[in-house]
């Protein structure tokens, strides 16, 4: 059965705390979504009107053929440091006009890294590239990863970044690829690898290989990674009936807070009900409810 899905958000108009049913809802009412989206239409036109000024300033530096550190580092969106560096470095041919004043031919840098966005490229296309692209804080924030796993992955999987607008990025579409969750949305229980660790007895390298072999569903929710509980109990012989109705070794101890030798002892000794699945025992809970309630009296 799909299940719908809740999400405690914060309205981006009035701050406050609701609940929505779609991951993608931004205002927590009518009222708030028209605010919200006024406000996003003058911070559209604003944008457009800084790329504009922007644009007219990049196209009095286009028509300079000899530019300074601060045109050239201008044109290049990136900083002057950087084009020191590069100067120093031998990738930037500079012409000294006296002891204290270099200049940098304009023609000099269109030939530099293709991974800048080249000098002639308008504002409105470097702003429509970078929508398809994501800088490594939104990534981690978007795929809940660690920069460490960030790094390792795609590293692995040869992803190259872009400096667009003097920013590193990196394309959205193959991290999407690389690192997006597949949505599960039928599956409305999940256990962690502790609880399987606990209520099976058996360890973590046991529990990622058997859930690889059997090709069982599986999420990663920051460093926890989740098992869907209906496809591992259903893959080692337990049906929902068998969950309903009995308990592992390890639920009767901590309900009853008795040790296991003990709880061997009585299920021995009272001849509860009891199966075996694998290397779990499962012991019928309404025998086991009933035995221990009465010793309680």
């Amino acid at each position: 059965m799909i299940r719908n899905f809740e999400y405690k958000k914060v309205c981006k108009c009035c701050g406050k705390t609701f609940t929505a049913h779609t991951s993608t809802t931004k205002y927590c009412s009518v009222a708030c979504a028209n605010r919200g989206h006024k406000a996003e239409s003058r911070a559209k036109q604003q944008q457009a009107e800084s790329e504009e000024i922007r644009e007219q300033s990049r196209q009095k530096l286009l028509s300079q053929e000899f530019l300074s550190i601060s045109s050239a580092a201008t044109l290049l969106s990136i900083s002057r440091p950087t084009i020191y560096k590069m100067i120093a470095n031998g990738e930037l041919k500079t012409i000294r006009i006296s002891e204290r004043i270099v200049r940098i031919k304009r023609n000099d840098l269109e030939q530099i890294q293709p991974a800048i966005a080249p000098i002639n490229t308008l504002i409105a296309e470097i702003s429509k590239a970078k929508e398809e692209y994501i800088s490594i804080a939104e990534a981690l924030k978007q795929f809940n990863i660690s920069l460490t796993w960030f790094y390792r992955k795609i590293k692995t999987a040869e992803i190259k970044p872009a400096i667009i607008d003097g920013k590193t990025l990196y394309p959205l579409q193959s991290l999407k690829k690389l690192f997006a969750k597949k949505q599960y949305t039928d599956i409305a229980e999940w256990y962690t690898v502790a609880e399987i660790v606990e209520k099976f007895s058996v360890s973590k390298q046991y529990i990622y290989e058997y859930t690889s072999d059997h090709k069982l569903p599986k999420k990663r929710e920051g460093k926890e990674v989740l098992i869907s509980k209906y496809h591992w109990d259903k893959s080692r012989g337990l049906d929902s009936n068998e969950s309903e109705n009995y308990y592992t070794v390890p639920q009767v101890t901590e309900k009853y807070d008795i040790g296991r030798s003990h709880l061997y002892d009585v299920i021995r000794v009272h001849k509860i009900p009891k199966i075996k699945r694998g290397q779990s025992i499962l012991i019928h809970r309404q025998e086991i409810d009933n035995l221990m309630s009465n010793r309680k009296k």
